[in-house]
C-alpha cells in the first residue's frame, strides 16, 4: 500500500514538474562578464599596478635565478650555492606575500562588485521571468545538464551591458 502511494505521488510530481516552465541563470557569470565588470577590473588593475608589476618582476626574477642555479650547479661552490638558495627563497617569500596580496584584493573586490551590482541583476531577472512566464528559475551551478534554451545568462548579461 506504501509503495502503491509512493509510485503515485512520484507520479504526480513528475507531472507538476513537467508542466512548470524551468529555467536556469549563471547571475554572477552574467555579473563578471558585463561590461561594467571589464571595465571595473581595469580600474582595479590601474590602482593594483605598482603590486602587480612587483609581482611579475618578482616572477621573472625568480625564473632567472632558477635558470642560474641550473646552469651552474656543478660549477658553484658552497657558498655561492648558499648564497643563491637565500636570494631564491627570499625573493619567493616576497613573491607569495604580494600574490596572496593581491588575491585577498581581488577576492574583496568581487565581493563588493558583485554585490553592488545584485540589486539591477535580480530587477532585470525578475524582468526576463516575467517576460518568458517562467515558474522556477534554478541557479546554474546547482543543474547537471540544461539545454542552452533554457539558460538565461545571455539574456541577462545582455540587458546588463544595454544598461552602460
Amino acid at each position: 500500500m506504501r509503495w502503491m502511494l509512493m509510485v503515485a505521488l512520484g507520479l504526480m510530481m513528475n507531472t507538476a514538474v513537467a508542466a512548470s516552465k524551468v529555467a536556469v541563470v549563471d547571475m554572477e557569470r552574467a555579473v563578471f562578464l558585463s561590461d561594467a565588470a571589464k571595465n571595473s577590473i581595469k580600474a582595479f588593475e590601474q590602482e593594483n599596478s605598482g603590486d602587480i608589476s612587483k609581482l611579475k618582476a618578482l616572477e621573472s626574477d625568480l625564473r632567472a635565478l632558477q635558470e642560474k642555479r641550473e646552469k651552474n650547479a656543478d660549477f658553484m661552490s658552497e657558498d655561492e650555492a648558499r648564497k643563491l638558495a637565500k636570494e631564491f627563497e627570499e625573493k619567493r617569500s616576497e613573491f607569495q606575500f604580494f600574490g596572496q596580496k593581491l588575491q585577498k584584493l581581488e577576492q574583496r573586490w568581487k565581493r563588493e562588485f558583485f554585490q553592488t551590482q545584485l540589486p539591477n541583476v535580480e530587477k532585470l531577472l525578475k524582468a526576463i521571468i516575467k517576460e518568458g512566464e517562467y515558474d522556477v528559475v534554478l541557479q546554474a551551478g546547482a543543474v547537471v545538464y540544461a539545454t542552452p534554451d533554457v539558460d538565461l545568462t545571455k539574456p541577462l548579461l545582455e540587458r546588463l551591458n544595454a544598461e552602460n
